[in-house]
């Protein structure tokens, strides 16, 4: 610092070198930039490094059970031929969706056969809802599933980032709709097969039963009146 001053003095250029001292050059030199080392819980599909895979199935098998539950309750008129068009189109919709997924995409992983019953199960619930709404009130019951499963389900599934991430209490509630029981179902059985599944079991089998029992309800009420027109 005193040269400096006396070079500054004399009308001279100031000595350069590093003002904080001779020693910092070669500490600042031998810093290092730590390496982080990521480790996978457990390792993606090399079909699907980034895991988008699954979380984009999320919607075909929400559009899969609108469209299903439209086209069994626009084409189909007996209600006992719609329950029975809910379980046949659950059940074809499941090994379709499984062989594409699975087979050709790779992005589902386990047991062929249970992945195939979960997403069967999910487009059924789906299905079936939408059936027994249109079998209570009308064609009208077709836009009561679709807000129950696209506009309000879908949103809240979690199905492209953990629940834990939507604010509040939304990403728990959105486990109890159908696509998010769905989602985390299938993401389970691909890739934490010992995690508890029963969660998710019972949401889908409970709006399948839903379903079931507007339709049979539907069914009832349509009879009695037509019982009663005929007396």
């Amino acid at each position: 610092m005193q040269k400096a001053h006396e070079a500054a003095a004399s009308g001279q250029d100031p000595p350069q070198g590093n003002p904080a001292g001779d020693d910092a050059g070669p500490a600042a030199s031998a810093m290092e930039v730590p390496q982080v080392k990521i480790t996978d819980v457990v390792p993606l599909s090399d079909d699907d490094p980034s895991g988008a895979g699954l979380a984009i199935a999320g919607l075909p098998l929400t559009l899969g059970g609108i469209v299903g539950g439209v086209l069994t309750a626009m084409d189909i008129r007996s209600r006992r031929m719609r329950l029975v068009g809910t379980i046949v189109y659950g059940v074809v919709g499941g090994l379709a969706l499984a062989l594409i997924m699975q087979t050709w995409f790779g992005i589902l992983q386990g047991n062929f056969a249970i992945n195939a019953l979960a997403i069967g199960l999910s487009i059924a619930a789906t299905v079936g809802l939408i059936n027994g709404f249109v079998s209570l009130i009308g064609p009208g019951g077709i836009a009561i599933g679709a807000v129950l499963t696209m506009l309000i389900g879908n949103p809240i599934a979690s199905l492209n980032q953990p629940k834990e991430f939507l604010a509040g209490s939304w990403g728990d509630i959105g486990q109890f709709f159908v696509p998010g029981a769905a989602g985390t179902l299938l993401r389970d059985l691909s890739y934490f097969p010992d995690a508890p599944l029963a969660l998710q079991w019972w949401v889908l089998s409970a709006w399948l039963v839903v379903g079931v029992a507007l339709i049979l309800v539907g069914h009832v009420i349509a009879h009695r009146k037509a019982h009663a027109a005929a007396h």
